[in-house]
């Protein structure tokens, strides 16, 4: 008798602020995560889904009180963990073009989500944890990863919408793609 044929294992990754601004370029404004790892995971056993960000840093904000819902709700489903990196503030001075007078610019830069992304990604392939990857992100600064992953005998399927498609690199590296557009993203909303 023969053995059943088994499901490979499948961890999605997803590079939350990449996704959330591609997915506004899109004009897609509600989108429900873990549904969306559910559809992706179609045809595999679903091992987890991996969302990294990092809170925004004006904690009296609009937009921070948001986000805080968006992790409330990602923390009460088991399918998907949420990863945090942090903000770091900046300042960067420059000349006034016109009068020379100097200008202090102070904003937030985003830390440590590409590497925690990147870093569990080729940990897992390493330690066996899943059978594919699914990175669902649109910066090519994850090649390295990709291919490190790749080394392990792995595959990886990138997953991006229609406003990221010209990231040819990605294209190149990985095994599959999933094109993210309406007509799949109408069963996640």
């Amino acid at each position: 008798m023969a053995e059943p044929v088994r499901k490979p294992r499948l961890e999605i990754f997803v590079d939350g602020t990449n996704f959330r601004i591609a997915q506004l370029d899109a004009g897609i404004r509600d989108l429900n995560v873990p549904r969306l790892g559910r559809q992706l995971a179609s045809g595999y056993v679903l091992v987890k889904m991996r969302y990294y960000t990092s809170p925004l840093p004006d904690n009296h904000s609009p937009a921070y009180a948001g986000q805080h819902r968006f992790f409330e709700r990602l923390r009460e489903t088991r399918a998907v963990d949420l990863v945090l990196g942090r903000h770091e503030p900046r300042r960067e001075s420059f000349a006034c073009p016109r009068c020379g007078a100097a200008i202090v610019h102070r904003h937030h830069v985003e830390k440590e989500t590409d590497v925690n992304l990147a870093t569990d990604m080729v940990v897992g392939a390493y330690t066996n944890r899943y059978d594919v990857a699914m990175l669902v992100a649109g910066d090519t600064d994850y090649v390295p990863a990709i291919q490190a992953v790749q080394a392990t005998g792995r595959k990886v399927i990138w997953c991006h919408f229609v406003t990221q498609a010209n990231r040819d690199r990605l294209r190149q590296v990985c095994d599959e793609q999933i094109l993210l557009d309406d007509k799949f993203l109408r069963t996640c909303r």
